[in-house]
């Protein structure tokens, strides 16, 4: 059985549960409002924690890369120093066992290494750390991304959170700033163009809102608002660079009852592209901060 690690504010109502051996995989978050629990996150039925293997729930990390890879019309695939690698769609962090560093209270610290499984899949020396904290109505995550290798790190993370919905979708309403919307391709892994923005605040159920990937304007924050006039707000941007999460990839299923909002620093296939992955030079590092906060029925 896997160890869940659970962290909570001062008075207990903000809690969050994580399973280090299952990706660092966040696997309950929950608000007390009123002497009410709500769960934020949403799970298939039939979800087991034990044969977690993919995306499909809960609050994963993705690392090295964002959505899926395509080289030569071979899906999964990217070139580096002449040699072809198979990675498969977000790459491998949520598949690794995370050290947990400390676990306190209102905090949890964890961190993943490269292994042999991920050097066959991402021949890089690498370093990451997640510091989660808690506090009333509110989470944050402190990343760092640090190179420990001796060639250039190419990289681009996310997170790929699953928020459960306690209303019909067409109540719901998405609401950011976008400055541009880009155009997959039709297997969704490489961009191709522009698409017309969509004003918000905009309800789940409008068409072009899934597999949406729109690049951010300066105001970086999300909100999803319900008709209970509750609040979910979310952000992500780099602790010296505002804009290392330049991007909200946006997926759900009509039928299902829930939304993933993802913070990205870059769109698909940026592995072979090179257009927007990062490259950190060996023995340095860099952070990112999330900030979400839930904002009760006023």
């Amino acid at each position: 059985m896997s160890t869940l690690y659970t962290i909570q504010s001062e008075s207990g109502n903000t809690r969050m549960s994580f399973s280090p051996k299952h990706g660092g995989l966040g696997t309950s978050l929950i608000i007390t409002d009123n002497n009410v629990e709500h769960e934020l996150l949403y799970f298939p039925k039939g979800f087991e924690l034990e044969s977690y293997h993919k995306v499909c729930g809960g609050w994963p990390f993705i690392f090295p890369i964002c959505g899926r890879l395509s080289r030569a019309d071979s899906e999964g695939r990217y070139l580096y120093n002449g040699k072809t690698y198979a990675m498969p769609i977000h790459g491998f962090a949520h598949r690794l066992a995370w050290e947990v560093l400390e676990h306190r209270r209102n905090a949890l610290t964890m961190r993943a290494q490269e292994s042999e499984l991920t050097m066959q899949e991402y021949p890089f020396c690498f370093e990451l750390i997640l510091e989660y904290e808690i506090s009333e109505n509110k989470l944050s995550c402190k990343q760092t991304y640090k190179n420990t290798g001796v060639e250039a790190l190419p990289y681009y993370a996310g997170f790929h959170p699953y928020f459960a919905l306690n209303a019909p979708k067409d109540q719901v309403m998405l609401h950011y700033y976008p400055k541009r919307r880009l155009q997959y391709n039709q297997k969704l892994n490489d961009v191709i163009g522009e698409l017309p923005l969509f004003k918000t605040p905009a309800a789940l159920t409008l068409p072009e809102l899934n597999e949406s990937l729109v690049e951010l304007s300066e105001n970086k924050w999300v909100s999803l608002s319900f008709p209970d006039h509750s609040q979910i707000n979310m952000q992500a941007k780099g602790v010296n660079d505002p804009d290392l999460f330049p991007y909200i990839q946006l997926y759900h299923i009509a039928s299902e009852a829930f939304i993933c909002i993802e913070p990205w620093m870059s769109h698909p296939n940026s592995m072979n592209t090179v257009r927007g992955a990062r490259w950190l030079a060996p023995n340095t590092s860099e952070q990112g901060i999330l900030n979400f906060e839930f904002m009760a029925p006023g």
